[in-house]
Parts: C-alpha cells; structure tokens; sequence
C-alpha cells in the first residue's frame, strides 16, 4: 500500500472521529433544549393556572363573595376550615351542608348527621348532587388530603365553598 494511501486513510478515519464528535454534542443540545422546552411549558401551565385562579378570585370579588389575603396568596377560591368550625356552625344552627368524602367503610363507622357522603372518587360524576344553594358549603374527610382535592375540584366548577376540613 502506498504511503498516499495510507495518509488518505488516516485523513478519512480523522474527519469521522471530528464529525462523530460534532454528532455527539449536536445529539446533548438537541436534548437540552428538549428539557428546557419541557420545563418551560410547565412553567408556562402552571402560570396560566395561576392566572385563571387569580381570575376566578376577582369573580368571586365582584360578585360580594368574601376573599381573604390567604386565599389569594395560596391562589385558593376557599377557605380551610378546622373540624372545631364545622362543629361551631353545626351547634349554632348554621344554615350548611357538608360533603364527607371519606370512604364507604369510612362513612359506616360515623359521619356528621345530615351530611351528603360522595366518596372522592366519585365527586366529579356526582357533581349535580352538591348543594348550590347558598348554604356555607364544607367538604370534610379524616385528614385533609381529600377534603382538598375534593374542594380544589369544586370550586373551579363553580361551587363556591366557605371550607374544607
């Protein structure tokens, strides 16, 4: 083999080496901007819910409904209520309803007299059954979790509630 050859050779094997090279950190930007792309939609999405939230907040504003600092700071449209202000109302013959979303097994071992039991599973296609009416509306479950889930859901359908415990 001629010496020609062999240049021409090592040459060819150099310029793949630079274009996988180039390859590979073409291949790491690519997937950077993936990431930052995927991270900026997600800011992007929770800024328009914010937005919306902040939106729903002037709603209920305009429309007399109360709105506290916290409230707005934790972008909520209700308010967290403790079990003593579900008992409190309950005693003073509070015109309310209350919503346990706790578990049938739950609801069979004791639950507030009068309340509507919608397991949280089962809030969204149940919705028609929560009470529209003015009443303070409360929405409870054993430890908070639910009951906040339950809440967040309903109140961005329109149903404006006074708490959750």
């Amino acid at each position: 083999m001629d010496i020609a050859a062999l240049v021409i050779a090592a040459l060819a094997v150099l310029l793949l080496l630079a274009q996988r090279k180039r390859l590979a950190a073409l291949e790491a930007y690519v997937d950077e901007q993936r990431r930052s792309t995927t991270i900026k939609g997600a800011d992007d999405d929770d800024e328009k819910r914010s937005v919306e939230g902040l939106r729903k907040l002037v709603a209920m504003m305009a429309a007399g409904k109360p709105v506290d600092a916290t409230m707005v700071k934790e972008n909520r449209l209700y308010r967290q209520a403790k079990p003593e202000h579900v008992q409190t109302d309950l005693e003073t013959g509070c015109t309310l309803a209350v919503i346990d979303v706790r578990s049938p097994q739950e609801w069979a071992s004791g639950h507030i007299e009068g309340a509507l039991h919608i397991p949280v599973d089962d809030v969204q296609k149940r919705l028609s059954e929560v009470p529209r009416d003015g009443r303070k509306l409360y929405v409870i479950c054993a430890g908070g979790g639910r009951s906040t889930a339950a809440a967040d859901f309903l109140a961005n359908r329109g149903c404006w509630m006074n708490g959750s415990a």
